[in-house]
């Protein structure tokens, strides 16, 4: 009786021992139905796909060349890695997934992001300095200029009799300006002296240069201007109308705003970083504004004389957006000031109080309102901004100017067809791996090697919806470099499963029944699992906080990878080999190939354990 009594006891440790398997599958299968559903929600309920980068999908490039008025030198590395960071966290807040920010060459920043409905305007102005001033205005016209052609082209050839030409002018328009008579008048402009015309076609690039090629009799002229010229100074003064952009921004601020042939679509394409600084007096316009309520494609602008600034965007702490109280459907920016930009902030308004204070970003006068009251640590910003405006101004001043300024050298659409045929080479390798790893398992564990195919499918299986929701929730981008990651993260997968598999052999090698072998293997197999996966996941994550463009992508996928590993090794492989174990098929040398004869010594050892 004791005997039958202490056969039965092993058997009673034994069933101690087995892992409850189902509530592993429950897990796994709650696992697969919450990312699937995640993933069909987050795509419309329409089968999901991932989101794939630039590679694969084309998008747009663009490159920004750094420009520094009056030198010949390029930015320092320095500068251009501060440059590149602010740019990347720019378009990184328009919403752009996975970016691809960095510099090329000594002066020059390349910008590419992925899809066909990318903002062609919004990726130009994350090249923008984001220069903030407030500066107090001096005087103010309305440049008509841009709207008198715009009615010139609209009146009929035919019309005037007699000789006489129809000549547009600011009372036939709703234009709210009074000073329009800075505009001349086409009869003014045909009085400029042939002296008088540019002497080269050639840029100027100092202030000598321009008041060369202009003339003496214009450039003294100009230098005279006190208040708007009358018609006869006017038609001297011509010269200035055939100066480019960048040789206007040589002229001092009160040039630029007196002299009626530099209009505000001449200011406005200025180099960035015109009126840059604070200490100077500028000239800038105002966004084009309608002139009739009912034809808004009739626009003017301001041309605005400012003041130094005293308060500077460097001076703003935080930025976001709201709306007006007067105005729920009007945007605003809310800025908040730092201590020391707080006094000045105060110190501003209470010396102008009913005096416009005109806030310029960049060359741009965003908006210039009267100052009503005293202030002191925060302001707002209108400038009937849309919602996108209104981010946009407000991501620029947390991400702070840039520190040199660049220009947009080209913005070019890029095709997907090399990367398609990339994409396919890369899905055909992982391909050809994996059967790889599934012909190795099956020619060398046998039936065994149905559990690595089962685990590779689930694997799959909980990578795609995570892909493809990682895509619509938070804008990861799958790239050949992201692929490669997968590809390379087989082999680790298959490593886990020849660890353990092999811990399993080993301990029926030493005369365990396959039933306390699995177990046994299991304790001793998950430590190097754990901790080869441990090394894995610490040289992804140093990569990925390393790396830049699509290397992080790379990293990304090779992190991702080694989780899912974890999981499937923990939740599933383990789990379906201690199931196995309890039949007959692990235990049968010929279908599985784990069993190895022990040599009795072996078995004793075995017994005694």
């Amino acid at each position: 009786m004791a005997s039958v009594t202490g056969a039965d006891r092993p058997r009673k440790k034994i069933q101690r021992k087995r892992l409850p398997v189902a509530p592993y599958f429950v897990a796994l299968f709650l696992v697969l139905a919450i990312l699937w559903v995640a993933a069909l929600a987050g795509s419309g309920w329409k089968f999901p796909t991932p989101k794939l980068g630039l590679d694969l999908q084309g998008g747009l490039s663009m490159t920004l060349s750094a420009y520094q008025q009056g030198s010949d030198e390029p930015p320092s590395p320095e500068t251009m890695e501060q440059a590149r960071q602010i740019i990347e966290g720019r378009v990184n807040s328009t919403g752009v997934s996975e970016p691809e920010v960095y510099v090329e060459g000594a002066e020059n920043i390349v910008v590419n992001v992925a899809g066909d409905d990318i903002d062609e305007q919004a990726l130009r102005d994350v090249g923008a300095p984001a220069e903030l001033r407030f500066r107090i205005v001096t005087n103010s016209v309305a440049d008509t200029s841009a709207l008198e052609e715009q009615l010139t082209e609209e009146t009929p050839t035919e019309e005037p009799t007699d000789g006489a030409t129809e000549e547009p002018t600011a009372e036939t328009t709703e234009t709210p300006a009074e000073d329009a008579s800075a505009t001349p008048s086409e009869d003014a402009t045909s009085e400029a002296g042939s002296g008088q015309a540019p002497t080269t076609d050639e840029v100027a690039t100092s202030l000598e240069e321009v008041l060369a090629k202009v003339g003496p009799d214009a450039a003294a002229a100009a230098q005279a201007l006190t208040a708007a010229p009358d018609e006869a100074t006017s038609a001297i003064l011509e010269p200035f109308g055939a100066l480019e952009p960048e040789e206007v921004a040589f002229l001092p601020a009160e040039a630029q705003f007196y002299i009626p042939q530099i209009t505000c679509e001449t200011l406005d394409s200025r180099p960035p970083g015109s009126v840059q600084k604070a200490e100077d007096p500028v000239t800038a316009c105002s966004a084009p504004e309608a002139a009739a309520a009912d034809d808004p494609s009739l626009t003017f602008q301001y041309k605005y004389l400012l003041q130094p600034a005293t308060v500077l965007g460097s001076d703003v702490t935080s930025a976001d957006v709201g709306t007006d109280q007067a105005n729920l459907n009007q945007f605003v920016v809310n800025v908040q000031f730092s201590t020391a930009g707080a006094e000045k902030w105060s110190a501003l308004t209470t010396q102008n109080l009913q005096s416009q204070v005109a806030i310029v970003l960049d060359n741009e006068v965003v908006s210039a309102p009267t100052i009503q009251e005293v202030s002191s640590n925060s302001t707002q910003i209108s400038g009937d901004f849309t919602a996108a405006e209104a981010n946009q101004l407000a991501d620029q001043l947390n991400f702070g100017s840039l520190p040199t300024n660049f220009v947009v050298e080209t913005v070019n659409e890029v095709t997907a067809t090399l990367g398609v045929d990339q994409l396919e080479a890369g899905v055909f390798a992982m391909a050809i791996g994996l059967l790889l790893v599934v012909v190795f398992c099956f020619a060398y564990y046998r039936v065994i090697g149905f559990v690595v195919l089962g685990s590779l499918v689930v694997a799959a299986a909980i990578l795609y919806p995570t892909v493809a929701l990682l895509g619509s929730q938070i804008g990861f981008t799958m790239t050949l470099a992201g692929i490669a990651g997968f590809v390379l993260a087989v082999g680790i997968t298959a490593d886990s499963f020849v660890v353990y598999f092999e811990r399993i052999k080993e301990e029926m090698a030493g005369g365990r029944s396959v039933r306390s072998a699995v177990p046994r293997a299991w304790v001793r197999s998950r430590r190097t699992i754990l901790s080869a996966s441990a090394v894995s996941m610490i040289s992804a994550v140093v990569l990925y906080i390393l790396a830049i463009g699509p290397v992080r992508g790379f990293a990304f996928t090779l992190g991702l990878s080694t989780l899912v590993d974890l999981l499937v090794v923990f939740v599933f492989t383990h789990p379906i080999a201690e199931w196995l174990a309890r039949g007959r098929i692990l235990s049968n040398h010929h279908l599985s190939g784990l069993h190895s004869k022990a040599t009795p010594a072996t078995a004793d050892a075995a017994a005694k354990a």
